[in-house]
């Protein structure tokens, strides 16, 4: 009885054995595998990198550094309420506060033409004598810049620009008449240089007159362009 039990025994043993052999030797293979397909990339041929061509675009821009006082002269037309559209010109300045607000005064003149009434009328009647033609005007402008960006004219070549509202109050000389005047616009500003700005301006000049008729509430409408320098 005792030598089947230890017969039974060495031949569990012996088959254990045989399996614990064969499983460390598939382990012992793995490796093998690893090590020679890593081999395999490496001997395979190389990867090409493509790098995009691109080459950085220097771009020259005008900077305002630390000018805040702009001064300068413009010209343009204005169309006076009941008379004609004439020339006008003046000169303006402005003083830079923030980046976005500026302060602005301006001071312009034109002459005053006929109204139709008197063309109509021929050399006969005149409402105005050629002195009180003479149109004059001063305000003090609040500005808001609320549309700066930029203006690329070629690949290296952009400048700095805005769109700006205004809006404030003043005085015109007008028929022999000083009339309290309040005027709202708009204009586009390009900063040619940093000592340097072009302007084109849209405003309204709004005051009551009773030159034509009694009591009546005035436009007139100015459009005009020009030049500023800043320092």
């Amino acid at each position: 009885m005792e030598n089947r039990t230890e017969h039974f025994l060495l031949s569990s043993l012996r088959g254990l054995s045989k399996k614990s052999a064969w499983f460390a030797g598939l382990l012992a293979l793995v490796p093998l595998g690893a090590a020679q397909a890593q081999e395999n990339e490496s001997t395979s041929a190389p990867v090409q990198v493509i790098e995009p061509d691109i080459s950085p675009r220097s771009i020259s821009e005008a900077n305002l550094d630390t000018e805040f006082f702009e001064v300068g002269a413009f010209a343009g037309l204005l169309s006076i309420d009941n008379f004609s559209t004439e020339p006008l010109y003046g000169i303006s300045a402005a003083f830079h506060a923030t980046e976005d607000f500026f302060i602005q005064f301006n001071y312009g003149m034109s002459e005053a033409g006929l109204t139709s009434f008197e063309e109509l009328s021929g050399s006969n009647v005149r409402l105005l004598t050629d002195d009180d033609r003479d149109y004059s005007y001063y305000d003090f402008l609040v500005g808001y810049n609320i549309f700066p960006g930029e203006i690329f004219f070629s690949d290296s070549l952009t400048f700095n620009s805005a769109f700006y509202l205004v809006g404030g109050v003043g005085n015109t000389e007008f028929g022999g008449e000083s009339n309290f005047t309040t005027t709202l616009g708009t204009g586009f500003r390009i900063v040619l240089l940093d000592w340097l700005t072009v302007h084109v301006d849209f405003r309204d000049h709004m005051f009551n007159s009773d030159l034509i008729r009694q009591s009546q509430l005035t436009h007139n409408i100015e459009l005009s362009s020009g030049f500023t320098l800043f320092f």
